[in-house]
């Protein structure tokens, strides 16, 4: 829970000893239009690592140089309005926050709970109206952490972005100790896949990158019955590879084809290995589904980009699920193994498909899609696309509260305005489930 986080000095404690914490000058601003009183204060770092996306973009020593004010809020005041511009991080540090859709949609926010881990707002411009409903204390962080530059993706011989609550982590200890030797084993690209991305480098007409398509049955079946499914709903059956390739393009078909050769990448031999490996794919499907469907839908990005995109963002998980299964079944335990991929696996994946030598806006997928803040783009982009349907999908299969607000999302702001709540989330989602099923029945029969 929330109040392990820290153990020398709980949220509680440190809400009490905020007043004593600010320094001399204070800072009046003009906030979205409401004169607030800011005042310069003191955060321990421990409770600043407990912060979303703080604890991923800074270290102990960047933290440490944050400049961070507070304000306190009578009931009723207004935090900031909708619509009106924003330069900073907010968090709750104490007491009870409304937050109203111009729909009139009101979602809560208590200081010291799981979401006040997150910012009320995360964009230039806030997109919901705050209204203190007790006495509430809010810091304020510089967006421009925002801005600053991820963990910088190495060869595996050098040393990756590492928390210091790994650092007990016998499991993750061992996995690092290869990964920096670089005796860790990292998927092939699949030869397939390979063959037919050179194909269309060396600049193969359709009938040569048809008979490499023919080279792996399964995958051959499969585009049959990508063309001919619902998604493309053409008038008359495709029965073969060649106008299959022809009528999808060679994008299309390059894309589709690297996915299909992802499903048998690894193969293992502990069960519990097994199900992390079962488990792990069909996420990805889900995420890869439902970033199609976004894709379509929104008009911004290439909906078979999205798709292998989605495929794609959890493929880091799989070295990590090697090296475990290599280890006898008591050198770790199950928690030792979702520690070490939720902390990992992003930079893994990266680094895998920098080896297999996909452009950047795929390499990096990965490791942007680890943090729910991600905004490198100004506008709707690939890495959104896979953002908000991996939200989609835990939220249908998570407690919403283990999740920040969809408002506080940059991603929400690039959405042509459209109020996107949670319950709005999931009826566009609903509506669509035949068209996801029908893209995941593609890869999971």
């Amino acid at each position: 829970m929330f109040w392990n986080f820290h153990k020398k000095e709980s949220a509680q404690a440190l809400t009490n000893n905020l007043e004593s914490k600010f320094k001399p000058e204070p800072e009046p601003e003009h906030d979205n239009d409401i004169l607030v009183t800011r005042k310069v204060v003191d955060i321990p770092v421990s409770f600043l690592k407990t912060l979303k996306p703080i604890s991923q973009l800074l270290n102990g020593k960047g933290m440490q140089q944050l400049k961070i004010t507070a304000a306190n809020f009578a009931p009723s005041s207004i935090i900031f309005n909708r619509g009106t511009e924003a330069d900073s991080l907010i968090y709750v540090i104490k007491g009870n926050v409304h937050l109203e859709a111009n729909n009139g949609l009101v979602q809560e926010i208590v200081g010291g709970s799981f979401k006040a881990l997150y910012p009320l707002s995360a964009g230039r411009q806030h997109c919901m109206t705050a209204i203190a409903k007790s006495n509430v204390t809010v810091i304020y962080i510089s967006q421009d952490v925002l801005l600053m530059e991820r963990p910088v993706i190495a060869p595996l011989e050098n040393k990756l972005s590492i928390s210091e609550h790994l650092k007990d982590n016998l499991f993750f200890n061992r996995f690092y100790e290869h990964l920096i030797r670089g005796d860790l084993k990292t998927p092939s690209f699949p030869n397939v896949a390979l063959k037919f991305q050179r194909a269309v480098q060396q600049g193969c007409d359709i009938k040569e990158i048809t008979k490499i398509v023919n080279l792996d049955p399964v995958i051959a079946a499969k585009l049959i019955q990508v063309v001919n499914s619902p998604i493309y709903r053409l008038p008359d059956p495709i029965t073969s590879n060649f106008n299959a390739v022809r009528r999808l393009g060679l994008q299309i078909t390059r894309n589709l084809v690297t996915a299909f050769s992802m499903k048998n990448l690894i193969k293992c031999e502990k069960p519990l290995i097994k199900k992390h490996i079962r488990d792990t794919w069909m996420h990805s499907i889900k995420v890869s589904s439902i970033s199609y469907i976004l894709a379509q839908l929104t008009h911004k990005v290439d909906p078979e980009e999205a798709l292998l995109a989605g495929l794609l963002h959890n493929i880091g998980v799989l070295p990590i699920l090697v090296f475990a299964d290599s280890l006898p079944e008591d050198a770790y335990r199950s928690f030792d193994i979702d520690s070490c991929i939720s902390e990992m696996h992003g930079q893994i994946g990266t680094i895998i498909l920098e080896k297999w030598g996909f452009p950047d806006r795929l390499k990096l997928i990965p490791l942007q899609s680890t943090n729910w803040f991600e905004n490198s783009n100004k506008d709707l982009s690939l890495i959104d696309i896979v953002l908000l349907a991996k939200y989609h999908h835990l939220l249908n299969n998570l407690s919403d509260t283990k999740l920040p607000l969809i408002s506080t999302l940059p991603v929400f702001q690039k959405l042509n305005n459209q109020q996107l709540t949670p319950e709005m989330s999931l009826q566009i989602i609903q509506d669509a489930q035949q068209q996801i099923s029908e893209t995941m029945k593609i890869f999971t029969t």
